[in-house]
């Protein structure tokens, strides 16, 4: 073999490896989200007050982390139309419901999910129907003072004294 034949040889092998290199990186980069996204689905759910989610905030079902919010857009009826990532190991039933509830009286906020007794499963797309909105310490405040000013307000009854 000549010299000439080693040289190319060299540059082919050469470039051989540099496009080994280059579809090794791609997989490294591209391909996590691409295998992620075969053992989850997404599942809707529609709720007049979000306030303290956001997305990557956790789905939990029964205590245990099952997915994470993904996607929120305000849609018509000023309604936030939330996207949840559900871990595909856990099947939704059609009766499912969805809440916005804090991780222990002080905790981040969170979505919770009661997964249901129906026949039929929610599908990879599906909507969430049944709802409960995120409690807003400051509104529950001032429900109860609001409450207890009407309560000293009120004129006194005869059984009141």
């Amino acid at each position: 073999m000549n010299a000439t034949a080693r040289r190319e040889l060299r540059d082919v092998v050469v470039g051989l490896c540099v496009c080994v290199v280059i579809v090794a990186m791609l997989v490294l980069v591209f391909g996590p989200p691409l295998l992620a996204r075969t053992s989850t689905y997404d599942v809707h759910a529609a709720f007049e007050r979000t306030d303290g989610i956001s997305i990557g905030s956790p789905v939990r079902a029964a205590g245990i982390t099952i997915g994470a919010v993904t996607d929120m857009q305000l849609v018509e009826g000023f309604r936030v139309k939330a996207t949840l990532t559900i871990d595909r190991d856990v099947e939704l039933d059609s009766d499912a419901s969805a809440a916005i509830v804090t991780d222990g009286i002080f905790g981040d906020k969170l979505v919770r999910i009661d997964i249901g007794g129906g026949e039929q499963r929610i599908p990879d797309g599906g909507t969430i129907s049944f709802t409960e909105d995120a409690v807003v310490l400051d509104d529950l405040l001032g429900l109860i003072i609001s409450r207890a000013r009407a309560r000293r307000e009120a004129p006194k009854t005869e059984n009141d004294q």
